[in-house]
């Protein structure tokens, strides 16, 4: 079996469009989703049981929230590739330094069978509620197929 090549999944991909065109409903006119960061999937994001995903420490997360949504619990919408809406709970875990999703992330790995290894792709907007909403892509490296 030929070796992934992880860096070309870790960049900037093009948005699915299904996702794109969710995204264009819910964010404030004009918006364009700012490019987070790409994750590789580890042994725990990938347990149902423990239904969470710690989204990378080098993203451009902090820049991207106000200062009194840092550090916090914030429920919000994200959306995924097929363009589906979920809403989950987006937190800081300050143990780790690190921002996770949380709630609705153990039915998207049932959803999309996601497993060790897969990539995350992630992007940020506002929505109309002015609260930071995601942009989340799966993609399987063994077939590089978007879900």
């Amino acid at each position: 079996m030929a070796e992934i090549n992880y860096q070309e999944l870790l960049g900037e991909p093009d948005m699915p469009n299904r996702m794109r065109r969710e995204i264009d409903k819910l964010a404030i006119n004009g918006e364009n989703p700012t490019w987070v960061g790409s994750k590789k999937v580890l042994g725990n994001d990938s347990k149902v049981r423990l239904g969470r995903l710690v989204l990378p420490g080098e993203s451009k997360l902090d820049e991207l929230l106000r200062a009194e949504e840092k550090g916090r619990s914030v429920y919000t919408k994200m959306v995924d590739g097929d363009g589906e809406v979920w809403e989950l709970d987006f937190n800081y875990w300050p143990s780790l330094k690190r921002y996770v999703f949380k709630r609705e992330w153990a039915k998207i790995l049932k959803k999309f069978g996601v497993e060790t290894g897969w990539i995350v792709q992630i992007w940020c907007f506002r929505s109309t509620q002015n609260k930071p909403c995601f942009g989340v892509n799966v993609v399987n490296p063994l077939v590089n197929q978007n879900f």
